[in-house]
C-alpha cells in the first residue's frame, strides 16, 4: 500500500487508519531520511491508540515506553546507536516480547538484534512538491 500525504492531518489519518490494524507484539519499522515525519507519524499513531502523556522524540534516551490499559507501547529512536549490540544493554528482550506494540525508527541501526519487522512504513519526503510517500508492507 502506498500514500501521498500532502498535509499533517492526511499523516494523522494515515497513522489512525494503521492503529486500528496493529494488533499486540507487532513491530513496526519506520524508515526514511531525517525530517521526513517519522516521529510526528509516531506521535499521532500513539494518540490514535489513546496515549494522552506526551510523545516526544526518544533520540538520547533511545526508547520511551506508554501505557494505555493493558497495552504498552515501545517508541524507539536508534539514529543515535552506534552498535546494534548495545540494544542488549537496553533489556531489547524484554521490550520485544511479543507484547508490547513497538515502533523503531533507524531500524538499520539496529540490524542483526532487531527481529523482522510485522509492518513497515519507508518515508519518502519530495521536497519539490513538498509531498510525504508512505509505502506500507505487511
Amino acid at each position: 500500500m502506498q500514500k501521498n500525504v500532502n498535509t499533517l492531518s492526511q499523516l494523522k489519518q494515515v497513522a489512525e487508519e494503521l492503529s486500528r490494524r496493529i494488533s499486540p507484539g507487532e513491530l513496526l519499522y519506520l524508515k526514511g531520511d531525517l525530517g521526513a515525519g517519522k516521529t510526528t507519524f509516531t506521535q499521532y499513531f500513539l494518540k490514535a491508540c489513546g496515549v494522552k502523556a506526551h510523545v516526544k522524540s526518544p533520540t538520547y534516551t533511545l526508547y520511551e515506553t506508554y501505557q494505555v490499559k493493558d497495552q504498552k507501547y515501545v517508541h524507539m529512536d536508534l539514529y543515535r546507536l552506534t552498535d546494534p549490540e548495545e540494544l542488549y544493554f537496553l533489556g531489547i528482550e524484554d521490550l520485544i516480547n511479543g507484547h508490547h506494540i513497538i515502533l523503531v525508527e533507524w531500524p538499520s541501526k539496529g540490524q542483526g538484534v532487531l527481529p523482522e519487522a510485522d509492518w513497515i512504513l519507508d518515508f519518502q519526503l519530495n521536497h519539490l512538491n513538498r509531498t510525504l510517500t508512505i509505502t506500507l508492507k505487511q
